[in-house]
């Protein structure tokens, strides 16, 4: 138990980048590097490491790592003070989610990362050859070069004379970048807010469907390419448009069913207006570029296949479709190009057709990097794509769980996952999402239930003398409620307290003013439930705020995940939602400074 206490003194680094973290962008994505030192250091050689929410792998693929461990595992375990006796474990990963159990399988096949490189070289190599002309333009001096990528534009209607309008033209700048709140009219000359204005919708017959349906107008605006090795930008032209219509007319002769959007929680009226189908998630360049990417990888052996899959994949819900986009940062020339918004499924008023195949060329190099480090693998990762509230190992047979349950209602992972998993033909099967969810009927009590059911599994699994670390994210007091009651129920008891410190927020936890940047990092153990300690918890969260100190920066969501993590060890209710918290920290901390001046 001492080795395990040294271990939650300090907090666990998971940085937002390496070869795992740059294969393929999955929801609340954990370093498995760091999970990998608190496997060392909870368990011996041979020993077996369960997940039960087992995401994109992270778990199995760090009892993997701890065979032959990286340099940066090695520094990290030195930093978090421990000496972790490295050697091969095992691992058993649940998910429930397709796309999720597909990538951890895929990463952990085995595959030689020579033999990876060799796959992907000729992939691509052939694939220029065959497709790169969908994306010919000619540059500035009429020569022909490849285009890199189109910024498209939405056409909005002028509200006073009923004037089309280009967003990209009338509603930006260039050098420097800048995106307007107003627009002035071309035709009346009237100045509009951006918001106050409506979009343009097209009719048009939709090449897989077959059926007259509308869309949003949107029109290429501007073209960056390459010609013999230098780069350029101009203007879309009439030849574009017409090129990018000539191709839409290619879908019809596509032998694919069009696969139905599953929507819940993340549809919006106005920027997925008439997406009902995948196939209307991209340009129809795009799509038929996909489609005979896909198809083309079948005639591969099947870990090469797979390979090139899920590097398709890893390129495609951040690269591939209209929600890829730019972003104006300040005192910049031009745009800057960035993927689509993690864990959600926003498209802006310019999204951006990227040129797949270049794309894929420069996304293989993290996951050749990967496959080197897991090739030489000796031990197993069995990946259960089922659920996970009756797992089928035995009694007394699991040395340490790590696992990362879905946190409430923040991210409804199978409608974020469905543009990758109609891409596999087997999308999440909904009703076994452990969520939070209106559109499923799936209140806080469904989730309490269906949560208390797999600890209870935990419990039931795990050895007496062994341990379940577990994080866990949450803004609201009723979520941490739901939590505390499914752990306890289960004859769990919250042993150790700790912050899991992401390097880099997600799109979510930026953004919302009641998020919680640094997770909370519980270890759980089978012992006798604490008696609840009764203490005020303006107190707890004065102590906290004395303890970070008086400097000028001063991170309230540290200082609710603090407060979070004092509860739970004192076995005491979280009754406070960040956004309330947040608002009594800036009081009582005002308060604690005018004090410690008039002192």
């Amino acid at each position: 138990m001492n080795d395990i206490k040294t271990l939650f003194e300090r907090p666990l680094p998971s940085a937002r980048s390496g070869a795992f973290f740059n294969t393929f962008s999955y929801p609340t994505k954990i370093s498995p590097e760091s999970i990998a030192v608190y496997i060392a250091a909870t368990t011996k050689p041979g020993e077996t490491v369960l997940d039960t929410f087992g995401g994109s792998g992270s778990t199995g693929i760090a009892a993997l790592l701890c065979e032959n461990p990286t340099d940066c595992m090695k520094e990290l375990a030195g930093e978090l003070g421990i000496d972790p006796i490295w050697g091969p474990r095992n691992a058993i990963g649940y998910e429930i989610g397709t796309y999720g159990s597909f990538a951890a399988k895929t990463i952990s096949n085995r595959l030689k990362a020579s033999e990876f490189k060799k796959g992907v070289a000729d992939f691509v190599e052939k694939e220029k050859e065959q497709l790169m002309y969908y994306y010919s333009a000619l540059d500035s001096d009429g020569a022909i070069g490849i285009i890199r990528y189109i910024i498209w534009s939405e056409v909005l209607l002028c509200p006073h004379c009923g004037g089309e309008i280009s967003f990209f033209e009338r509603g930006t700048k260039r050098n420097p970048v800048k995106f307007e709140k107003k627009i002035i009219c071309p035709h009346c000359k009237r100045k509009t807010s951006v918001d106050e204005m409506k979009f343009q919708t097209e009719e048009y017959i939709d090449g897989l469907t077959g059926k007259l349906t509308t869309r949003k107008k949107r029109l290429p605006a501007w073209v960056y390419g390459t010609t013999n090795g230098k780069n350029w930008d101009r203007p879309a032209t009439t030849e574009d448009i017409q090129k990018a219509a000539a191709i839409e007319k290619e879908m019809e002769d596509l032998e694919d069913a069009p696969k139905e959007i599953q929507w819940g929680e993340l549809h919006r009226n106005g920027y997925h207006f008439g997406i009902s189908y995948l196939h209307q998630f991209y340009t129809p360049r795009n799509y038929l570029i996909m489609r005979k990417l896909w198809d083309d990888a079948e005639t591969y052996t099947p870990k090469v296949k797979d390979a090139l899959r899920l590097l398709l994949l890893s390129y495609n819900a951040s690269h591939c479709t209209l929600m890829t986009r730019v972003v104006a940062k300040k005192n910049a020339k031009d745009f800057v190009l960035t993927g689509a918004q993690s864990g959600v499924l926003y498209i802006s008023k310019l999204p951006v057709e990227k040129n797949i195949i270049l794309g894929l060329e420069r996304k293989s190099k993290p996951f050749y990097e990967a496959y080197k480090l897991l090739e030489n693998c000796t031990v197993d990762f069995l990946v259960k794509n089922k659920s996970r509230e009756a797992v089928d190992e035995k009694d007394n047979t699991i040395d340490f769980v790590f696992t990362d349950p879905p946190f409430g209602d923040f991210i409804p992972y199978a409608e974020v996952n469905q543009i990758n998993e109609l891409w596999l033909e087997k999308p999440t099967e909904r009703e076994k999402e452990i969520i939070i969810s209106a559109s499923q009927n799936k209140g806080i009590g469904d989730y309490q239930a269906m949560l208390s059911k797999v600890f209870s599994e935990i419990k039931r699994v795990l050895k007496d003398s062994s341990y379940a670390a577990v994080v866990f994210h949450a803004a609201k007091a009723e979520i941490w409620t739901a939590f505390e009651d499914s752990v306890s129920k289960a004859g769990l008891n919250i042993e150790l307290t700790n912050i899991l410190d992401k390097k880099q927020a997600s799109f979510k936890q930026v953004v919302s003013e009641s998020s919680v940047q640094r997770d909370p990092l519980l270890l759980l153990s089978k012992g006798t439930q604490k008696v609840s300690v009764f203490e005020n918890e303006e107190e707890i969260m004065e102590r906290i705020i004395l303890s970070m100190g008086d400097g000028n920066i001063f991170d309230e969501r540290k200082a609710y995940s603090l407060y979070v993590n004092e509860c739970l060890r004192k076995n005491i209710h979280v009754t406070y939602d960040a956004k309330d918290a947040y608002v009594l920290i800036r009081q009582l901390r005002k308060g604690v400074m005018d004090a410690a001046l008039q002192g």
